[in-house]
């Protein structure tokens, strides 16, 4: 086929999908996902680089975000960990050491997973993140394992995307309940489900409209057929509620007497199990002045006639934040005025929520030193974001907490806590690999702040991680964006936190040196800094320059302690991608989505809008050519509309025209594209689930997939000296693959 020919069918096969992905809103996008999945297996068994094999890395000292934990009662051996981004790791030694027993399968973001209790080896796991935060993924549905883990089958639920809890009857371990709280926007699977044949069938038994999910589900441990629900409803009036059956699902009442009937949002619930009758809730309130001037207004109700009536526990609101994120409430099994809330920290109670200890986010007793660690870690205390609690039934002094630092246990009612800091579970954004010898990865991540390790590093459980922190804040976390040295002086560092909060520092010091965010001038508009802010320095010049954007890109000459605006203000948001061509010093490329995307040819002298044939689809990535300073590579993704078609694009003449790279590739979104800096046509793609490789500049794909498991990659670096490609996942870590025979 000609060069020519090849062109036109692109452009047709890019028209085609713009067309058909344009539909408003995609009701299949967990079939989609299972579909793709497919697809992505059969090009791993076919692909000719099936021998080249990725290594872990780590780090794994620092931990990530656990979503999920369930253990068989009373066993003190056996823990599951649900990793929000990174499957589910099972311990049988109380968690000195894991291995991943989720790994391979079409979905890694974990919702709840649940062991029986008649049964430890039948496992049940909901997918989808149980949370609506702007890093949390969806799922595709439930699946199930007769044998402890080792192997597992999709048992349906396709399109409830998150899933907040699976409950499973204590008495029959094929009946199940799920509560779906569905797609962050309207439509899928969403409500109360059940099954009572081991999932070969669900019926949904309880329902609130298209806006209204489900995220919390719980028995009465005196009476399996009488659960409490929760819904949380998302639309303007706010509408959550709990409700209960007392026939296993076929019959519901709201219960309302004494309990708010709307400006509520995330409600948990939980039952106590050393008196009957005795029910608690932790609720959002949208109508407190707390919520304007802390962030937060959650209050705590009691019944004590299984939810016919509610009292408010407190005066106030509860002192830590519960939202979007993390709402999680449970009643201590031996003693019902004992209560553990997990929010932003996790704090206690001992007298039915009517005062609270904890609030320092150390261990209860606000002393830091009772937080002991596996792994050296320069951070004190626990750490924020709490997302799970789980309590031995058998022994209720043994508690279990996930939050996003990790997993922590303690054996003494929360009063100390070990962090089972061994799992290689990071979250990260993004990468930098710089030029000594070895060369070494920085990075960026989730709470977990930021990171730099040689890249002879490698995950071996037992020891000790070869990575250091760049900076921690002062509660052992801190999201870590583009992180990076001065090329010209090793030892000072750059990175940038949450919205264009741009430091300079030295390597080693934990605090900042300097805040380097550019500042708007007298008489012009306010600077809109997207999340995860472009930050890098200049590959080209001499000096150190560096570059950023918000909805207008600087450049700095002076390590940041001044910035230069070199473009006109594209739009009122912050600009989500920034790149600088490394064939061309006076190449720059920005952008936010396909309709926000701007060239120039001379370092921010004139800028022309991209031409037509990309979708309208959020920006995840841009490359620009090694080989030719008129090409360029974007990758967009639309999965923020539930939307997970691979969105790859190709330009040769400068941003003028399109061409689409994605055929072949399977539907997932795609998150990073490098094109290889010393082999031309030689292009690697980083996608939800994997690594893609084309040895022909795009025009097919293979697998990249031997020894990493399924996982988003979010981010790749290749270090053409040493022959080495690095993938930066978030859930999973970092991995590091030899490409030098290529």
């Amino acid at each position: 086929m000609s060069n020519i020919v090849f062109k036109l069918v692109c452009l047709i096969l890019s028209f085609l999908l713009i067309q058909q992905t344009s539909i408003a809103q995609r009701t299949s996008a967990g079939q989609d996902r299972l579909n793709a999945w497919e697809h992505r297996q059969t090009l791993v068994e076919r692909s000719p680089f099936r021998d080249l094999r990725w290594e872990a890395m780590g780090p794994k000292f620092a931990g990530g975000r656990i979503e999920s934990i369930d253990c068989p009662p009373g066993d003190l051996s056996t823990i599951y960990a649900g990793v929000g981004a990174g499957g589910i790791w099972k311990s049988t030694n109380g968690g000195l050491t894991w291995r991943p027993i989720f790994g391979n399968q079409s979905t890694y973001a974990i919702g709840d997973l649940a062991v029986a209790p008649s049964d430890p080896n039948q496992i049940w796991l909901g997918t989808g993140e149980c949370h609506l935060s702007r890093t949390s993924y969806p799922g595709n549905g439930v699946y199930r394992s007769l044998d402890g883990g080792e192997t597992w089958e999709h048992r349906g639920l396709t399109e409830t995307a998150h899933i907040g809890k699976v409950l499973i009857d204590p008495i029959d371990p094929l009946t199940v309940y799920v509560a779906a709280m569905g797609r962050k926007q309207k439509g899928g699977q969403r409500g109360i489900y059940k099954t009572s044949n081991g999932g070969k069938t669900f019926s949904r038994v309880l329902y609130e409209g298209e806006q209204t999910g489900f995220v919390d589900i719980v028995m009465d441990p005196f009476n399996h057929k009488r659960l409490y629900a929760t819904s949380w409803d998302r639309g303007p009036v706010g509408k959550s509620a709990i409700f209960r059956t007392d026939d296993s699902g076929k019959h519901w009442i709201r219960l309302e007497k004494g309990f708010p009937k709307k400006d509520l949002d995330r409600i948990a619930i939980d039952v106590g199990q050393s008196r009957e009758g005795v029910v608690y809730s932790l609720v959002t309130d949208r109508t407190s002045p707390e919520l304007a001037r802390r962030g937060h207004a959650s209050i705590i109700f009691r019944s004590d006639d299984f939810g016919d009536t509610w009292t408010r526990c407190h005066e106030g609101y509860v002192p830590t934040y519960v939202g979007w994120d993390f709402c999680d409430l449970r009643v201590a099994p031996d003693d019902d005025n004992r209560l553990y809330i997990g929010g932003l920290r996790l704090i206690t109670s001992n007298d039915g929520g009517q005062t609270f200890e904890g609030e320092g986010g150390f261990a209860v007793n606000k002393d830091p030193t009772q937080v002991f660690r596996l792994h050296p870690h320069r951070g004190i205390g626990l750490h924020l974001d709490v997302h799970d609690i789980w309590i031995d039934p058998v022994h209720p002094n043994r508690i279990l907490l996930g939050n996003d630092g990790g997993l922590f246990c303690s054996s003494d009612h929360g009063n100390s806590w070990l962090h089972f800091n061994n799992l290689p579970i990071a979250e990260f954004y993004r990468i930098h690999l710089d030029d000594q010898e070895p060369f070494h990865i920085w990075g960026g991540t989730q709470d977990n702040a930021s990171f730099v390790g040689p890249s002879t590093a490698r995950y071996q459980p037992g020891r000790d991680d070869n990575w250091e922190q760049v900076f921690l804040d002062p509660w052992t976390g801190g999201d870590g964006f583009a992180t990076f040295p001065d090329p010209n002086s090793p030892t000072r560092t750059f990175y940038t936190q949450q919205n264009g909060d741009l430091k300079r520092s030295r390597l080693g010091q934990l605090r900042p040196e300097k805040s380097i965010r550019p500042r708007r001038k007298k008489g012009e508009p306010p600077l809109a800094f997207d999340w995860d802010t472009p930050f890098f320095a200049s590959k080209h010049d001499g000096r150190t320059v560096l570059y950023c954007s918000a909805q207008c890109v600087f450049k700095s000459l002076d390590l940041g302690d001044s910035w230069n605006r070199i473009s006109p203000y594209f739009g009122t948001q912050g600009q989500r991608c920034l790149a600088e061509s490394p064939a061309d010093a006076r190449r720059l490329v920005v952008g936010r989505d396909g309709k926000n995307l701007h060239f120039s040819p001379d370092n921010g002298a004139q800028w022309t809008a991209a031409g037509p044939g990309l979708p309208e689809k959020r920006l995840r990535d841009i490359n620009l050519s090694h080989h030719d300073p008129d090409v360029a590579y974007v990758a967009l993704s639309g999965k923020d509309d539930s939307d997970c078609t691979a969105y790859l694009f190709k330009t040769e003449d400068f941003g003028k025209t399109w061409i689409s790279l994605a055929q072949g590739l399977p539907a997932e979104s795609v998150n990073a594209i490098e094109e290889d800096p010393v082999v031309s046509g030689l292009l690697y793609v980083g996608t939800d689930l994997g690594v893609f490789i084309s040895t022909d500049h795009g025009r097919t794909w293979d697998a990249l997939a031997n020894g990493i498991p399924t996982a988003p990659v979010v981010d790749l670096e290749v270090h053409a000296r040493d022959g080495k490609l690095v993938a930066a996942t978030h859930g999973l870590s970092i991995y590091i693959l030899d490409i030098s025979t290529l």
